[in-house]
């Protein structure tokens, strides 16, 4: 149960979330990928369902957010390359300074992962599981969806080379 706390889970020893909890990830490791810059592959097979890392960074508010993007914008005017993921209206991750390998998953618009958050012995916790079987040395990817201001909406243009590629890596539902 992705939302059961691990101490309680309905599937006893089973729970899926123990992996979360133990830090059980599968083997990776970053890699260059042609035309996308880094990226991460797995070292090993990884089951669909499984667990395949947790996505880390610092825990930032939401006036914390505006703050750095308006920093960003001022010293990268160019670069879109912000990275901040959304847990909530109000919580965000930065993953510049605090991070682990998840900071390589590439965008795709056919993605061989999602991002889930997990409640884990009270603590909420953004997991990344197999959507499908992912061959070893294949590269991981999840569904930015980003969230972005309306002037940088233009910047973010897709590479991932799906057939069902969107051309953006912009949430189209805002």
């Amino acid at each position: 149960e992705k939302g059961a706390r691990t101490s309680n889970c309905a599937v006893g020893k089973a729970c899926g979330n123990r992996r979360l909890a133990k830090r059980q990830f599968a083997k990776c490791k970053p890699l260059r990928e042609k035309g996308r810059g880094w990226g991460l592959v797995t070292c090993e097979k990884v089951m669909r369902g499984d667990l395949v890392t947790e996505y880390v960074g610092e825990v930032i508010d939401a006036k914390t957010k505006e703050q750095l993007l308006a920093e960003w914008a001022k010293e990268h005017p160019n670069d879109p390359n912000f990275y901040v993921m959304s847990l909530s209206q109000q919580w965000f991750i930065d993953a510049r300074k605090v991070a682990n390998l998840s900071r390589f998953i590439n965008h795709s618009c056919a993605p061989n992962c999602s991002l889930t958050s997990v409640n884990v012995d009270g603590y909420m916790r953004n997991g990344i599981y197999a959507l499908r079987d992912i061959a070893e040395g294949e590269f991981l990817s999840y569904d930015y969806r980003f969230d972005t201001r309306k002037e940088n909406q233009e910047k973010f243009i897709c590479r991932c080379g799906a057939p069902s590629c969107r051309g953006t890596m912009k949430n189209l539902l805002q």
